[in-house]
């Protein structure tokens, strides 16, 4: 099984992932601001501005708190991706300086009886 780290496509869906929470983030601000305007429209109407306004509360700020945990979500990924990419890049350098630090000459020695063909 391989796997390979791609920093480029990593990047591309990072960046997709913020424009939708800032867009998620300016809906939910509009939708706020909306809300404030209707409640004051309903003039007289106490109990139904009070009805829209027991409504809306609980609501209010649900979008705010889903775009910045979306937000916060992609960080830590792209922290992890990250670390990904600088422990793969350590473990190639290390690996290729071990190889280079082998004996040329060096070979294990045969083992005999695993298999006919080291015979």
């Amino acid at each position: 099984m391989t796997y390979e780290i791609l920093p480029d496509q990593i990047h591309g869906t990072l960046t997709a992932i913020a424009a939708d929470g800032n867009a998620m983030h300016r809906a939910a601000t509009d939708a706020g601001t909306s809300a404030a305007e209707i409640a004051g429209t309903f003039g007289a109407a106490t109990e139904v501005a009070s009805a829209f306004t027991a409504f809306w509360s609980p609501r209010d700020e649900t979008a705010q708190r889903v775009s910045s945990l979306l937000f916060r979500k992609a960080t830590a990924v792209a922290e992890a991706a990250q670390a990904f990419i600088t422990a793969d890049g350590e473990m190639a350098t290390t690996a290729t300086a071990a190889l280079s630090s082998l004996p040329a000459d060096y070979a294990p020695p045969l083992q005999r009886g695993h298999g006919r063909f080291l015979e």
